[in-house]
């Protein structure tokens, strides 16, 4: 099988994981090992949320699938029901080898359902990984037992997942993939950023993202609490919108009247991945519960303040301050971080270099199961 030009389908629903796949994805789609298909869902063709699948067709896919699921007002049950329908409905259509999922969201877990149904066997992309205050842990580590593949990111992630009894044949460290946008030579200059966001960025910058907290209570609150603290320290402030889980719209809300009448402070809905990076590398603090704050930004330089428990149990490095949503924890961790030097890049652990060509070859190789069995590896007995 490792031979043969493989179809290989990749279930994207948002910018949370686009920016991250991205590099896999241009890499495949030039690899004449593959017939990619791209198909991209809810908030991706989405108005609310920015419609980044036009930005999908601009890099140039020549095969990009869109895949509405996404209710009126947020109703996780009812998306999750309608993106398992549809993610089998272009399983029938398209009839894929393999499809690639990444990440923990409950549509992803609807996806891999589904993949299960249609026996297409499953390769994930950061498995093995802990964000106990949000119920994608849970939905993340069901992904993993419904996979084959797993490409993980870093050593401590490959060994849970080994401990969920996969076979460690099938769970190769490849790194953290959203880094490869370190080495991007098309991000936005200074000017062009502040083009974009329509002001002059200072050397204060800081990058400010909420998600609500899907296992705990008050996500409004924390939001309040990190908009507090912003008020008592001076610096340029660029909010991005959070994404569409229940509770996300009053944060938007939230956030829209809050910002007005405000010269220091910009908020955006979706900037799209150069963009991101591009502010985060100039980024002075990135602040808020975003896995792109913990993974990411101390890649880039930026000091981390990650408010509450939503990534809880994520591996840190460079530096990550963890505090409580109270506005005077957050006032005093912000005012230290901006008074002190900018960092430099620092891997953590991360495997070094581009992942994407370490995915490519993993999945461009890979023997899958015909039909999509596999053995649970228990790490008691002796291997056969």
């Amino acid at each position: 099988m490792s031979g043969e030009c493989r179809c290989v389908a990749v279930f994207t629903s948002g910018r949370q994981d686009y920016g991250i796949l991205r590099s896999s994805l241009l890499a495949m789609s030039a690899d004449p090992r593959f017939d990619l298909r791209l198909w991209a869902g809810g908030m991706h063709v989405d108005e609310r949320f920015g419609r980044t699948v036009d930005r999908i067709h601009e890099d140039g896919f020549a095969h990009v699938r869109e895949i509405p699921f996404l209710k009126a007002t947020a109703d996780v049950p009812a998306e999750t029901a309608t993106a398992l329908t549809a993610v089998s409905s272009a399983l029938e259509a398209e009839h894929p080898d393999i499809l690639v999922l990444l990440g923990d969201r409950t549509e992803t877990l609807a996806a891999a359902t589904a993949a299960l149904i249609a026996r297409v066997p499953i390769v994930h992309l950061h498995g093995g990984e802990e964000s106990e205050g949000a119920i994608d842990n849970a939905a993340r580590h069901a992904i993993t037992k419904l996979s084959h593949l797993h490409l993980v990111s870093h050593q401590v992630h490959a060994e849970r997942v080994i401990q969920m009894g996969e076979n460690p044949a099938n769970v190769i460290i490849v790194g953290a993939p959203g880094l490869d946008n370190l080495y991007r030579d098309d991000l936005p200059t200074s000017d062009e950023l502040s083009g974009i966001l329509g002001r002059t960025l200072d050397h204060r910058l800081v990058i400010v993202t909420m998600h609500p907290a899907t296992l705990g209570e008050g996500s409004l609150g924390e939001v309040r609490a990190v908009a507090s603290a912003m008020e008592a320290v001076d610096a340029t402030y660029v909010i991005t919108a959070p994404n569409s889980d229940r509770g996300g719209e009053d944060i938007r809300r939230f956030w829209r009247e809050w910002t007005t009448g405000r010269s220091n402070v910009v908020f955006v809905e979706a900037l799209g991945e150069a963009a991101y990076w591009s502010l985060m590398r100039q980024a002075h603090v990135v602040l808020g519960n975003s896995s792109s704050g913990i993974i990411e930004a101390p890649a880039a330089g930026a000091a981390v303040i990650n408010v509450g428990d939503r990534q809880r149990g994520r591996l840190r490095y460079g530096k990550v301050v963890d505090v409580s949503a109270n506005d005077a924890a957050i006032r005093a961790a912000l005012s230290t971080a901006l008074d002190e030097s900018r960092l430099g890049s620092d891997s953590g652990g991360y495997v070094r270099g581009r992942a994407a060509p370490r995915i490519v070859e993993a999945i461009a190789t890979w023997d899958f199961p015909d039909p999509p069995s596999k053995r649970f590896r228990d790490l008691r007995c002796t291997p056969t």
